[in-house]
């Protein structure tokens, strides 16, 4: 099945999709009007279009620049350096970006016996970050929610399980979020 092919199906069926304005590689990249039509939007893709196989779900925060107070900074992180050796970078805004508050969410389906990807899009507000669960349709979606869920605070509505899976139960607060400030716990020195 070629892109325009795939297209020209996703079109007929799924008129409410539109082609993402920022294509992910050479593959079909389409991005989603609201999380109300995840769900019926894979089991399409998977009944009718013979996508079986999610291999992906990530999420990039478009808040800004990452906030300094997010690490745990060490001024000389090289201990082979001399001391006053040049200090880490505080990470800056890129100028002229187009910074937002709102998660985009990426899902990488795949059809194996015709060898063809597809991405689907999603942008979701920071304040209220809530998608339906895609547990039901395909298992691999449980532990990639689940990390969603863990390191960017991502609800997945419907989940079975949506616990942490990497941070011990002590971290507060979502690591991979741009405005995640560390609170000092036990391990810190």
């Amino acid at each position: 099945m070629t892109q325009d092919e795939l297209l020209s199906k996703l079109a007929s069926k799924l008129p409410r999709l539109e082609k993402a304005s920022a294509q992910v590689k050479d593959y079909l990249t389409m991005r989603l009007p609201s999380a109300d039509e995840l769900v019926p939007t894979a089991k399409l893709l998977k009944e009718d279009l013979g996508f079986d196989y999610l291999e992906m779900i990530s999420a990039t925060d478009w808040l800004g620049a990452v906030k300094p107070e997010g690490y745990i900074r060490n001024p000389n992180p090289n201990i082979f350096l001399a001391e006053g050796a040049t200090p880490q970078s505080i990470p800056t805004a890129t100028p002229g970006f187009n910074y937002h508050p709102a998660f985009e969410l990426v899902w990488t389906f795949a059809s194996i016996a015709d060898r063809v990807r597809f991405f689907l899009r999603l942008e979701i507000p920071r304040d209220n970050p809530r998608v339906p669960t895609l547990t039901g349709l395909f298992k691999a979606a449980d532990w990639q929610e689940r990390e969603l869920f863990d390191l960017m605070g991502i609800l997945f509505d419907g989940h079975p399980n949506l616990i942490k899976i990497l941070t011990p139960d002590f971290t507060q607060g979502h690591p991979l979020r741009k405005d995640y400030v560390h609170i000092k716990d036990k391990y810190d020195e």
